[in-house]
């Protein structure tokens, strides 16, 4: 997963700018899970261990925020986890989604504003490959505490060079300092893909939700 903007799709989706994400996204959306898997992509598959450690009933109410194709729903029905509420920018990728068969129930919804489901509506939250360069700002985490219960988990990753220069650490820590959330698990950095990508990698944090 190397090369130009031309002819690699994922570097055509960092630096583009919010208006053009969801068409990046949109075109994308047939191909991506062939691409990614060539890659070596493993954000979804690692986020069901961290899912099956903190959120022990089978039956808890998940939003995965930034769903895409469905990578990570198919994992969480791997597990048992069926009660899975998917929301993502792109209508295509959201498509390709619901053909996994894995959610309950798929929105078109963008990180960064507010969503639209009623106060702690979830007992766990994830959010795997969207805190990146040019995607959901460290804002985010304003409303998907709003919509997670108390006690619940809220699983992401963050990019390690995001989470350091764009104010994630700083809104992360200030969270905890207020009384919002507290820090239950925090991985080292850890590469997203195996083959490609060498120089990407993530943060996996988990927050208790207070």
């Amino acid at each position: 997963m190397s090369g130009t903007k031309d002819n690699n799709p994922l570097a055509s989706i960092y630096g583009t700018g919010e208006a053009a994400l969801e068409a990046q996204y949109d075109k994308w959306s047939d191909s991506y899970d062939a691409d990614t898997a060539a890659g070596g992509y493993r954000l979804p598959f690692l986020v069901a261990g961290f899912v099956a450690r903190h959120v022990a009933s089978t039956d808890a109410d998940i939003l995965d925020a930034g769903a895409g194709t469905g990578l990570c729903g198919e994992s969480l029905a791997v597990l048992g986890y069926r009660n899975v509420t998917g929301i993502d920018l792109s209508q295509d990728m959201l498509e390709q989604a619901a053909k996994t068969k894995a959610y309950r129930e798929l929105l078109k919804m963008k990180l960064g504003g507010a969503l639209a489901f009623e106060d702690q509506r979830f007992e766990g939250v994830i959010s795997t490959g969207v805190f990146t360069e040019g995607h959901a700002p460290a804002s985010s985490f304003d409303e998907l505490l709003r919509v997670t219960r108390s006690g619940g988990h809220i699983i992401f990753t963050v990019r390690d060079d995001i989470y350091r220069d764009k104010g994630f650490k700083e809104k992360q820590n200030a969270l905890e300092a207020d009384g919002k959330w507290k820090l239950t698990e925090q991985s080292e950095a850890v590469r997203a893909y195996t083959i490609g990508e060498p120089h990407l990698r993530v943060f996996f944090f988990v927050y208790e939700v207070v």
